[in-house]
């Protein structure tokens, strides 16, 4: 199925553009007699051939004058039509609209800044008037922003990749129009303002008119990292102070029908993943008449992206009491997985804290205890476990990890279900989802403005940013 969608969307995609070139046919071949008949460009042509002209300079020296011509044609072209155009109607009341003069606009587009003259109408029912030309470019509605559609999509996208300073600088050297740090940070945060509206909207659609299962079996994986931020956002730490960091919440959906090829272990489908991001809290109390933040994220973006209507439901996580207290709430009956690789690594530290780290009595002791975890054999975990814990603190927190998880721990039997037993999908999302852009040196966010990254950022990687 997904596959299917990918392959419908490719088509889409490329009639699209097909209909967009055959479009703008005419500019094309237009530009092309001006360039060719130019006397002027021939003599810079030829002075870039004799070798007397860099051809850098050429590109971006053509290129700026193409991009300025165009603006200002357009400028006028648009602030030509509208002082045309006829008295609109107002909505309100049915009358016609006065004009009371116009005024200026300068908003920031992918041919440079437009300088734009529009005429300010008013309404006799209420107070106040409006731009008819902001509405139908665009570049209205958006407090603080000024850039027309194309501009700001591309502006955002980058916000969300780079530093906002990061993104200024390329958005000016790529799209040839100048930009501040502040401008991309307002941008990339009002776009995923829109997107995490939009997100929230979709998925109480799904959850009221539910759609199809995205697969027969589907696998949830969430997991936490902390995101550095402001003082006075992080609330209390573990040892009384101020904490320094926030955990964003950061979940994936997908499909394993897949195997590898090398090892026959099920593997997560290409294309398949649906990820959503933030801080939020997942901390809920029995009396609360509604769910925790985290759990009603959950349970719109499973509904937008298919989960809930899956015949088999996996869950594969760590043993974080928040991850499974969520689950028993939302997905009674699913299938529960402690991601073995987090199993494993708690054994190993055990190792260390008996063994000390890097002896060969430490490496024996983990790689058999280890396997005996692998194949099923819970209990003799626990005999060697408990071996330990009267004089090893870490091997008795270690016993209470495994016994509240051990039914999570059938991997035998989750593996002849042919089903995933590592939650790799969400570690790495943590850090290239979040960590890549989040928690560089120096950084500290408000939540707000992380979360909005973080919706912008997760949108993108869900294929659902164009």
């Amino acid at each position: 199925t997904q596959a299917k969608g990918i392959a419908m969307t490719e088509r889409m995609l490329a009639r699209e553009a097909l209909e967009r070139k055959e479009k703008w046919e005419f500019l094309r071949l237009e530009v092309g007699r001006l360039v060719e008949g130019s006397e002027e460009l021939g003599a810079l042509a030829a002075a870039l051939v004799a070798g007397d002209e860099e051809f850098g300079a050429f590109e971006r020296g053509g290129r700026g004058a193409l991009l300025e011509g165009f603006a200002e044609g357009l400028s006028a072209r648009l602030s030509a039509l509208d002082a045309a155009r006829e008295a609109p109607t107002c909505g309100e009341c049915g009358s016609r609209m006065r004009r009371r003069g116009s005024r200026r606009l300068s908003p920031v587009s992918l041919f440079g800044r437009l300088e734009l003259k529009r005429g300010y109408w008013t309404r006799g029912c209420s107070t106040g008037g409006t731009h008819p030309l902001d509405a139908a470019l665009g570049v209205g509605g958006r407090s603080g922003v000024r850039l027309t559609p194309a501009a700001m999509r591309a502006l955002a996208r980058l916000g969300a990749e780079k530093s906002y300073a990061g993104a200024a600088e390329l958005f000016g050297e790529v799209a040839g129009v100048a930009a501040t740090a502040k401008r991309a940070e307002r941008c990339a945060r009002q776009v995923g303002r829109e997107i995490a509206a939009a997100e929230i909207a979709a998925g109480e659609d799904a959850a009221a008119e539910p759609g199809e299962a995205a697969a027969e079996t589907m696998c949830w994986s969430p997991d936490g990292t902390g995101v550095p931020v402001r003082r006075g956002e992080a609330g209390a730490g573990r040892d009384g102070g101020e904490a320094k960091t926030r955990e964003a919440k950061t979940m994936v959906f997908h499909t394993a029908e897949g195997r590898n090829a090398k090892t026959g272990l099920p593997r997560s489908d290409a294309g398949s993943a649906r990820y959503s991001a933030a801080i939020d809290s997942a901390e809920s109390k029995d009396t609360d008449s509604e769910p925790s933040a985290f759990a009603r994220r959950t349970w719109l973006a499973a509904s937008l992206f298919g989960f809930v209507l899956a015949k088999r439901k996996v869950v594969v996580a760590d043993g974080a009491k928040w991850i499974w207290n969520v689950v028993a709430e939302l997905f009674p009956g699913a299938v529960e997985i402690v991601d073995v690789w987090h199993a494993r690594e708690r054994l190993w530290e055990v190792a260390r804290a008996v063994y000390g780290p890097g002896t060969d009595l430490c490496r024996r002791w983990a790689e058999r205890v280890c396997e005996a975890l692998w194949e099923g054999r819970v209990d003799d975990v626990l005999a060697e476990l408990r071996r330990h814990a009267p004089t090893h603190e870490a091997a008795a927190k270690c016993v209470g990890y495994v016994e509240g998880n051990r039914h999570r721990m059938n991997y035998p039997r989750f593996r002849a279900m042919g089903l995933l037993v590592g939650s790799g999908m969400v570690e790495s999302a943590c850090g290239t989802l979040v960590g890549e852009r989040l928690k560089c040196n120096g950084m500290h966010w408000s939540v707000p403005g992380a979360n909005d990254i973080m919706a912008l950022r997760c949108c993108i990687r869900n294929e659902r940013y164009d």
